[in-house]
Parts: structure tokens; C-alpha cells; sequence
């Protein structure tokens, strides 16, 4: 059955990641549960909701990016403008000043929203005549490319007269194969080469390398085949006494080691059926192994039922030792972790219901001992205020929908766009020294500014809005 779960868990990430500028990953991640929501055969309103939020969030610093980044293309523009105007003496230089400038229009692109058609067109068709000056380069470029190919030339060389001089007596395949992967790396470093190089090079390559993967093939086949014999033994093996058994498999496990390679794939299924030939002898380990097996199942059950703490069923885990890639230590290890994140969610909401009786300590309508204590002092001290100052509460409600997400009131619309202003400033500017913007500070901004002898219903209102936000920060 289709589950949503996991795509608030990804939200969550992702609102992290918007916290933490990191942009580009978060609006990735939005994008990623957008995509696997239309899967789902109903969205649940909860889930829409966060994903209509982060979906703003997402196209709020697209807009800011394209009003940060549009101003420097218009630069880059007016760049390769004078590059045109005024080339450079020297064609190298020329031609690198033209790569340093679009280098620096697709950084934009990747660090924020993508140009407009109309921009890149322009860009576009300005660089290509830019590039004309730089005939010469091109020459230059090319005769690169023919060094490398003479290059490529002797490397092909040096592969045949590697041949001749191993053929009569060919190293382990192990170390032929060590031999071609230095080969291929310093083959790598002559490109490029001319397109009708290419493949001519290529072909003369795999023609001379073609004796030694021959003989790569033919050593691991008949290393294959001893194995295959070294197998056969292991299942000739038989005594009653299962330490003899053990031994002499210990002694064929060294001679195994000692075989040469029989292909990575080969290697791993010959291994595999060596081992399988020699469970019978270690009966004794397969029962401890289910004994720990059998362990785990009660210990899940214990878990799931709550008779027993994560932190307890942890600690016996420490003890078992022989079982980790079994389903049934996946399983309790997946269990725990849905268990702590069940825990986790259920402190959120605790958390959230304590935030949100702050408002009835401000009233008196509750004591303060039923808040947190980081609010305590600040709201004792709120009923000596003399009267509350709105604009500085308006500005804590709105902030606070800025960032949790939330829309405001049309008639708000002003002073967000002007607090979203701010906190672009802000992220730009290190060294401002502005409140801070998470939840509490925000919080206590509120009840710093609040007095009990002059509460309004308007004030009831503002708090409303800010519980919505409590819940989605939390």
C-alpha cells in the first residue's frame, strides 16, 4: 500500500536545507516529492498543505535569485560586448577570457534560476563572434590534438613490444590486469585527438591489448577449474568428529588462497559454493546463529510492545554478534527506528502544545509553570508592561508565516514583502546584526511586546495565526 510518510520526512529535510542556504538541494528535494506525490491515490490535506508551502518556499528563492543573478548576465553581456569591440592581441588570451565569461554565465545557471530565451540568444550569438579572433588558437588546438595522437601512437607500440617480450612467458593474470589499467589511465591523458584519429587509434588499441586479455581469460579459466576441484574435495570431506572436518577444510581454504584470480563474477560464485560445501561442518556456529536469531524476534516483540526501551533493546543488541546481515537484524534495526522517530514526533507535538499556551500565561489564563522555561521570565515581566505595541506584533505574526510557509492576509501584504526584503538582506549580509529568526527569539519578541492591560481581540487573532505556524516550525 502507497504510504506518505516518507515524503514529510523529505519535506522536513528539505525545509532544513532551506535554513540552511543550501538552496539548490532543498528545491531538488521539493521537486523529488512533488513528483512521487502524483503516485499517490489520494494526498492526504496535511501532506498538500507542506508541499503547497515548500512549493512557495522553492519558487520565492527562484524569484530571488533571478533578481540577484539577471543584473550580473546583463554584465557578462556587456563583457563579451567590449571583447568584440576591443580583441585582445593575443588570441590565447582572447579565447580564455571568452571561456572564463561563459564559465561564469553557467555558474549563474547552476547557482540560480536559468536565463531567460531571450537572454541566452543574445549571449549566445554575441560569444560566437567573439570566438572569431581566435582562428589561431584553434590551430594551436589542433596541433594538440596530433600530439596526442602520436602519443597514442607509441603507447600502442609499447603494448606490443610488451607482448613479445611476455608472450613465451606470461605473468599472473592479476598482474596483466594491473598492467592494462596503468596503460588505459596514461591513455586517457593524451585527448583529445582529431575525429578521424579516433577511431583508427582505437581499434589499433584493442588490437594490441587482445593477446593479453587472452591470456587474462585463459589463466582465470583454468584457475576456475582448480577451484572447481578444490570444491569437489570439500564435499569429500567426512569424519565424525567435526573439528577433523574443520581442518581439513582450513587446509583447503589455503590452498584456495593461494589459486590465482578466476574473474571478479566467477571468483564470487566459486567462493560462495566452497564455503555452502562446508556448512554441514559447523553446525554448532548455526545454532548460535539461530539461538541470536530467535533472540532478536523476542527482543523486537518487546520493543513493538513497549516493554522494553530503545535504549535497552540497544545495549542487548551490543551483544550479538553473529547474525547483523540477517532480515531479522534489518527488521528490529528498521523497527527501532520507526519506534524513534514515533518518539520524536510525539516530543514535537508535545513541544508544539507547551508553545502554544503562551498566549493563555500572557491572559493569566493559565500559569507559567505550563510554558517552557525560556519563556517564563519574559512573560512575568510582560504584565508590567504598560500597553502592547501592535506594529511589533503584526511584524512577529507575518515573519513567522514568511517562514513557516504560510500565506498572509492581503491586507499583510505590504509588510511581508518588506520582511521578505529583510531577510534577503540579511542573508546576504553576514555581518547584520538583526534579530534572530528561529522560534523562540521570535516568540520572545512577541511577549516582550505584549501587555495584559490592554489585550484585544485583534491580539487573540495574531495568536491564532502564529499557533499555525508553531505547528509547521516545530
Amino acid at each position: 500500500m502507497e504510504t506518505s510518510q516518507h515524503l514529510f520526512k523529505e519535506l522536513e529535510e528539505a525545509e532544513k536545507l532551506f535554513s540552511d542556504g543550501a538552496i539548490k538541494n532543498a528545491q531538488k528535494k521539493v521537486r523529488n516529492v512533488l513528483k512521487q506525490s502524483r503516485a499517490l491515490s489520494k494526498i492526504p490535506n496535511k501532506l498538500r498543505h507542506k508541499i503547497n508551502a515548500a512549493t512557495s518556499k522553492s519558487r520565492y528563492f527562484d524569484e530571488i535569485s533571478s533578481f540577484a543573478a539577471n543584473p550580473k548576465r546583463d554584465s557578462l553581456i556587456d563583457e563579451i560586448n567590449t571583447l568584440i569591440n576591443n580583441p585582445l592581441d593575443n588570441p590565447k588570451k582572447h579565447a580564455h577570457v571568452i571561456h572564463d565569461i561563459q564559465a561564469q554565465w553557467q555558474l549563474l545557471d547552476i547557482s540560480s534560476k536559468p536565463a531567460s530565451k531571450q537572454q541566452w540568444l543574445k549571449f549566445n550569438e554575441l560569444t560566437n563572434k567573439a570566438w572569431e579572433p581566435c582562428k589561431e588558437y584553434f590551430e594551436e588546438i589542433k596541433e594538440i590534438k596530433l600530439n596526442n595522437a602520436k602519443e597514442r601512437e607509441i603507447l600502442i607500440n609499447e603494448i606490443n613490444e610488451y607482448v613479445n617480450q611476455n608472450e613465451k612467458k606470461w605473468r599472473n593474470a592479476k598482474d596483466l590486469i594491473i598492467y592494462l589499467q596503468k596503460i588505459f589511465q596514461r591513455w586517457q591523458k593524451f585527448t583529445p585527438v582529431l575525429d578521424d584519429d579516433f577511431i583508427v587509434l582505437k581499434n589499433k588499441f584493442f588490437e594490441a591489448k587482445k593477446p593479453i586479455n587472452e591470456e587474462i581469460k585463459k589463466q582465470e579459466n583454468n584457475n576456475a577449474k582448480a577451484k572447481e576441484l578444490l570444491i569437489e574435495k570439500v564435499a569429500q570431506i567426512d569424519n565424525e568428529d567435526s573439528q577433523i572436518c574443520i581442518n581439513e577444510f582450513k587446509k583447503l581454504k589455503d590452498e584456495w588462497m593461494k589459486i590465482g584470480i578466476a574473474g571478479k563474477k566467477t571468483d564470487k560464485i566459486l567462493w560462495d559454493k566452497f564455503n555452502k560445501n562446508a556448512d554441514r561442518f559447523f553446525e554448532e556456529k548455526k545454532q548460535i546463529i539461530n539461538d541470536e536469531i530467535e533472540l532478536i524476534k523476542n527482543l523486537n516483540k518487546e520493543l513493538n510492545e513497549g516493554a522494553k526501551s530503545i535504549s535497552i533493546v540497544n545495549d542487548e543488541l551490543l551483544k550479538i554478534q553473529n547474525v547483523k546481515n540477517t532480515q531479522e537484524f534489518k527488521k528490529i534495526i528498521s523497527d527501532i527506528r520507526k519506534q524513534s522517530d514515533k518518539l520524536k514526533i510525539e516530543k514535537k507535538e508535545k513541544k508544539a502544545e507547551t508553545y502554544k499556551n503562551i498566549y493563555a500565561s500572557l491572559i493569566k489564563k493559565d500559569g507559567v509553570d505550563n510554558i517552557p522555561n525560556i519563556f517564563s521570565s519574559s512573560v512575568t515581566n510582560s504584565y508590567t508592561n504598560n500597553k502592547s505595541n501592535e506594529s511589533e506584533l503584526y511584524y512577529v505574526c507575518i515573519k513567522l508565516e514568511i517562514l513557516a510557509g504560510v500565506d498572509s492576509l492581503k491586507k499583510d501584504l505590504e509588510l511581508r514583502n518588506s520582511i521578505q526584503l529583510e531577510l534577503l538582506s540579511n542573508k546576504f549580509n553576514k555581518s547584520n546584526k538583526s534579530m534572530p529568526n528561529d522560534l523562540e527569539s521570535l516568540l520572545l519578541h512577541f511577549i516582550n511586546h505584549f501587555s495584559i492591560k490592554d489585550e484585544k481581540d485583534i491580539h487573540k487573532k495574531l495568536w491564532k495565526r502564529i499557533e499555525k505556524c508553531i505547528e509547521i516550525l516545530i
